[in-house]
């Protein structure tokens, strides 16, 4: 259950769903963050980054996380914000939305209780490596 501001705050959103391991997995983990992956049109994507902004949620930039992931024209790129434990996975790119919904609900379907399996899944699904 996500809190009224940031149900709010998806309004703003094109699209968004519910995924990671609490919805994937069952029985779901209760340690784990509540993901939810959004897209917004890159034209609004900047309003939607100063309104998260406004309400706390913080960009993650890990290694491989770019700074500019959503004002850049590439293909398969998004931006990770946290606020406590949840964690927006903002996107402009509606064929990534898709494809990532797409591993979300084959990773529910299988039950992948695996963090590798996961992973490797979303891997292949999202960009082709099937290592």
């Amino acid at each position: 259950m996500l809190d009224q501001k940031i149900e709010e705050l998806l309004r703003y959103a094109s699209r968004h769903e519910l995924v990671g391991s609490r919805i994937t997995c069952n029985p779901p983990p209760v340690d784990t963050d509540q993901d939810v992956l959004v897209y917004v049109d890159a034209e609004r994507a900047n309003q939607f980054v100063f309104e998260m902004e406004n309400i706390g949620f913080v960009v993650e930039l890990g290694e491989g996380y770019a700074a500019d992931a959503l004002n850049s024209e590439e293909s398969d790129r998004f931006q990770s914000y946290r606020l406590d434990d949840v964690n927006l996975i903002v996107t402009v790119d509606e064929k990534f939305y898709k494809r990532f919904a797409f591993a979300t609900a084959q990773a529910k379907r299988a039950n992948l209780l695996d963090k590798a399996e996961r992973i490797a899944l979303f891997q292949a699904v999202l960009y082709g490596n099937i290592e």
